[in-house]
């Protein structure tokens, strides 16, 4: 299977790359190449063998816990409506994603402020929707995504998926992780092969 054109986008202090298109799900062979959730979120995290430290591992986890709650106790992003907006922090390595949905760009504007102003965020990537708040069905999707996609990547012989976390929004999978670029390429083929994955976006930092 064809993962479809590659946009690569350099965001220093780090090399990161994103495959933004949309792609269709499907079989796909690997070829023989050498072997080589946060506080609201939907995501699986595993303690990295070789490339993650204990202590790197509770920073990440104390970063994701305190700019998740901010958020959610920040004045300026309660509304009268109600309880309209879905983020989801993932942090890793001190690289913060964001994702979900959010009705007003100034409210965008704020979380990724929020995120920022903690000296131990790394790098903030926002892929937040400008959207009203998904239901119980799509996040149930996504839960189940994240379980296909995990299994899928530690059962390959051609990578150890224990060095990669999943975490999937909207049926849009984000893979994280500190990786080669072959590593980084073969999860993305895997990730995409499993049906119901409408895109990968790949959020690494390369080795």
């Amino acid at each position: 299977m064809k993962l479809g054109r590659t946009s690569r986008v350099a965001l220093a202090p780090l090399l990161l790359v994103f495959f933004g298109t949309p792609m269709i799900s499907g079989c796909s062979s690997i070829p023989p190449a050498a072997v080589i959730a946060s506080g609201a979120g939907i995501g699986y995290v595993l303690l990295q063998s070789h490339t993650r430290t204990v202590r790197s591992y509770w920073n990440d986890n104390q970063l994701d816990r305190a700019i998740t709650r901010e958020i959610k106790r920040d004045s300026q992003l309660l509304t009268v409506a109600g309880d309209v907006i879905h983020v989801n922090v993932t942090v890793f390595n001190g690289v913060v994603l964001l994702t979900g949905e959010v009705p007003m760009q100034k409210q965008i504007a704020r979380i990724i402020d929020i995120a920022n102003s903690y000296s131990s965020s790394r790098q903030v990537i926002n892929r937040i929707e400008l959207a009203g708040k998904s239901n119980l069905n799509s996040r149930a999707n996504d839960v189940l995504l994240t379980t296909q996609v995990r299994a899928s990547l530690l059962d390959s012989e051609y990578l150890n998926g224990h060095q990669i976390k999943v975490v999937t929004e909207r049926a849009n999978v984000y893979l994280l992780g500190i990786v080669t670029r072959d590593e980084s390429d073969i999860a993305a083929e895997i990730a995409s092969s499993v049906s119901g994955v409408v895109r990968v976006v790949k959020v690494f930092e390369y080795l």
